[in-house]
């Protein structure tokens, strides 16, 4: 499948933190998911540890029944080229996933029925702006 990725630099800047797991500092901290129709949000945390599980990194979210109530399932988040940003159940199921989309935030396209958007929050996360990990967008095709 191909995909068109707005944003060079940053999608190999982002690459590196799935793989070198202590790199996750980079994009840890607290961040806001929300439903783009209906306005619905809820808070997330993506931590630099490691999840209980095994699979990526810990992952709480507070107050999402609201807006997605299978993300209350997820207790780890993983990032890949391939995949974007996965979060993940204690058996290391995706329950959710999003992908760069322009500069800003991240946008949810599995399940292909929701419209969400994770932000960072800028007063507590590690990530003040997500143009400090996108370097100025250009267009590049990449084979996933």
């Amino acid at each position: 499948m191909k995909k068109i990725v707005v944003a060079a630099g940053a999608t190999f800047a982002l690459v590196s933190l799935g793989v070198f797991s202590g790199h996750a500092s980079a994009i840890s901290g607290n961040w806001s998911i929300s439903d783009v129709l209906s306005s619905k949000s809820c808070s997330a945390e993506l931590g630099s540890e490691p999840a209980a599980s095994g699979y990526g990194n810990s992952f709480e979210a507070t107050n999402c029944h609201g807006l997605y109530a299978p993300i209350a399932k997820a207790t780890a988040w993983q990032w890949s080229f391939d995949d974007g940003l996965s979060l993940l159940d204690p058996e290391g199921q995706v329950v959710l996933q999003f992908d760069i989309d322009e500069l800003d935030g991240l946008t949810s396209f599995g399940p292909s029925s929701l419209f969400l958007i994770m932000q960072p929050v800028h007063e507590d996360s590690n990530v003040t702006d997500l143009s400090e990990l996108i370097e100025k967008a250009i267009v590049v095709t990449a084979q996933r």
